[in-house]
């Protein structure tokens, strides 16, 4: 364990070797997308420079691949009209000018797809955030019991973040990477500080990088308490030190003391809404003077908390962990107007020990935030602070007071029950698979990520009698600002396995021989969308360089094929931390799943969502399916597969 003497030393360190670097990595963030100027001798943007750019895949490989995958999801004569359709766009003059047109844009850009994601993934789409688009991350329940608890945990939370962000700052982070290629680590520098604002039509991002940071605006957090809004000073201003540990609790508390009363039209609820909706809303707010002060605090904190103020209910819920997670994606009704989903970090502190964070998705993908938790939950572990009672100092704290009009007012009730609606709508369930983790398939040689997801596809194939098509996200990361493709584990070779699963005339070792062939194929799916070598994100790419170019769009994407393919049954993204978390998010479709998973070498979590609306799904029955499917590939691999 880290005294306090020591612990306050360590961060003192931390921060000013931040002071130390601020113009080095100007160097990097100072510049622009397409022509970026890395620090040389550091680690976190060490190989930045070396990266490759995203390629634009050959038109006939795309094509190509592009069949491959649609053909298990159609019947013969579906197929035909779609083979067609493929060879018709491959041949035509349009095709030859999208790609040339694409080409030329990857030449003037770092990265030909990254405006794009931005705007078109994220940041034009009207739906609302929770659920759909931002995730929430749950970690093991922590073991305090008690207000004060709560409180210290809290503290110790921020003390571990701004350790993350200084260890980020000074680029003492690690490069990540995959075999021998390294990852972008571009996403890490716009995690912390990064607020997105609601615009008619096209919402707005501010992200926080460090060329921006300004120690006397962006030197604190957004706290919200029953429904209640506070800024709490967390870094001194003349030093750029990280505040006494006990003086941040003293704080907390005296916030806590000051919002016993639950504010019945807190406005944090109109962030769940849909974007347009809320911005009509915003504007309003914004025409205020003190409303406007109060929004440019929350967009210049650098991560929002959430106190929440008492136990969750489980009502509905399989058992207390998908409650628990629940409480954490969206609030459970009970919170949902105690967060601000726009924010990037949005943590997320329970009474009982139940802690996680919501995250908005626009920045960065799901991994990033995992390994920051992970970062700050050793923290949390390792530190050991001694908080007592003193008098606090009354300056660091500040309650933001919203001016709410009727027409708001008017305005937060709908928001409240357009989202009590969509919660209640969300069947979420935590599956803890215990029996065997990552050892299970290493032991047998093969990808441990592939195995799972056949297993996916097993317990959908048995529950609806038909192939899932599958979204797994994979990561572009290898490639500069690069973010995700999807791998496509509704295959050829999957279906065949399958098939022979609810054929009694096939034999066992003939089973093994179908499921090592799915496993493998998969594993070539994920390799090929890891190098942007499949078709999702080409074809994307085409659409939109067709649409700026005022192009009509190919037949190919008015095509019934390519509408299937499009139309994912699995949602689902592997996401690893260390602890015992788990991460959830909605389904895509209305009759299909979300699933994210946690793999750990002896054992798996897995967070599974369907839509109660549709009354062919169910999240716990599917949780049993996948369970039933784990053990039954087990099994096969255990006893049939040739010994090497």
């Amino acid at each position: 364990m880290i005294s306090q003497n020591k612990l306050r030393a360590v961060m003192k360190n931390d921060f000013m070797r931040i002071t130390n670097r601020y113009r080095e990595v100007l160097k990097y963030y100072g510049s622009s997308f397409s022509n970026p100027i890395i620090l040389k001798n550091t680690r976190t943007l060490s190989h930045q420079t070396s990266l490759p750019r995203l390629p634009i895949p050959q038109l006939q490989s795309t094509v190509g691949k592009y069949l491959n995958a649609v053909k298990p999801l159609l019947d013969k004569k579906e197929f035909d009209a779609t083979e067609k359709a493929a060879m018709n766009f491959l041949n035509s003059d349009d095709a030859q000018k999208l790609q040339c047109l694409l080409v030329e844009k990857s030449k003037k850009t770092e990265n030909w797809i990254a405006d794009w994601w931005y705007d078109k993934v994220y940041l034009e789409p009207r739906c609302s955030l929770p659920i759909i688009v931002s995730p929430g991350s749950i970690y093991p329940q922590a073991e305090y019991q008690n207000l004060d608890g709560q409180l210290q945990f809290a503290t110790k939370y921020i003390l571990g973040l701004l350790n993350f962000k200084s260890m980020i700052d000074n680029q003492e982070f690690p490069v990540e990477k995959s075999g021998d290629s390294y990852f972008c680590m571009d996403q890490y520098y716009k995690l912390i500080g990064t607020c997105r604002i609601p615009k008619k039509d096209k919402d707005q991002i501010n992200i926080m990088h460090i060329q921006n940071f300004n120690i006397t605006k962006n030197n604190h957090v957004t706290v919200l308490h029953n429904n209640k809004f506070f800024s709490l000073q967390v870094i001194d201003t003349k030093t750029g030190l990280i505040l006494d540990p006990n003086e941040i609790y003293l704080n907390l508390k005296f916030i806590v003391e000051q919002s016993k009363e639950e504010d019945e039209y807190g406005i944090g609820i109109l962030t769940s809404d849909e974007r347009d909706v809320w911005a009509s809303a915003y504007e309003i707010l914004n025409q205020n003077e003190i409303n406007k002060a109060n929004f440019e605090s929350i967009h210049d904190s650098l991560f929002v908390l959430c106190l929440d103020t008492k136990e969750c209910s489980s009502e509905g819920f399989a058992d207390k962990k998908s409650a628990n997670a629940a409480q954490i994606l969206h609030g459970n009704k009970q919170f949902s107007s105690n967060r601000w989903f726009d924010k990037t970090v949005q943590a997320v502190i329970g009474t009982n020990g139940v802690w996680g964070t919501s995250f908005e998705h626009t920045v960065a993908e799901a991994v990033p935030h995992a390994v920051m938790n992970d970062h700050i939950f050793r923290y949390i572990k390792n530190s050991e602070i001694n908080f007592f009672e003193e008098k606090r100092n009354a300056t660091l704290c500040k309650e933001l007071v919203f001016q709410v009009s009727d027409q708001i007012k008017n305005q937060i009730k709908k928001s409240q029950k357009v989202f009590n609606s969509q919660i209640d709508n969300l069947d979420l369930y935590v599956l803890n698979f215990d029996l065997f983790g990552k050892n299970f398939p290493k032991s047998q040689k093969v990808s441990p990520d592939a195995f799972v997801q056949i297993a996916f596809q097993l317990a959908f194939y048995r529950a609806h009698n038909k192939l899932g098509n599958a979204y797994e996200s994979g990561s572009l990361r290898k490639f500069n600002f690069g973010r995700t493709e999807v791998i496509r584990a509704s295959s050829i070779e999957a279906l065949e396995f399958l098939k022979s699963m609810v054929d009694s005339n096939v034999e066992n070792q003939e089973r093994t021989q179908l499921l090592l062939r799915a496993i493998k194929k998969h594993r070539q799916l994920t390799v090929n969308a890891m190098n942007n070598e499949s078709f999702d994100k080409h074809f994307f790419g085409l659409k939109q360089i067709a649409l700026e170019n005022g192009i009509a769009l190919p037949e190919l994407f008015n095509d019934a094929g390519y509408k299937k393919a499009s139309y994912y049954y699995l949602s689902t993204s592997q996401v690893s931390s260390k602890f015992e978390a788990v991460t959830t998010f909605g389904p895509l479709v209305d009759d299909g799943y979300g699933s994210c998973y946690n793999i750990m070498e002896e054992k798996m979590f897995f967070g599974i969502s369907c839509y109660k609306s549709c009354t062919e799904t169910n999240s716990k029955v599917f949780g049993e399916n996948l369970r039933n499917a784990l053990i039954d590939c087990q099994a096969l691999l255990a006893k049939y597969k040739p010994k090497l």
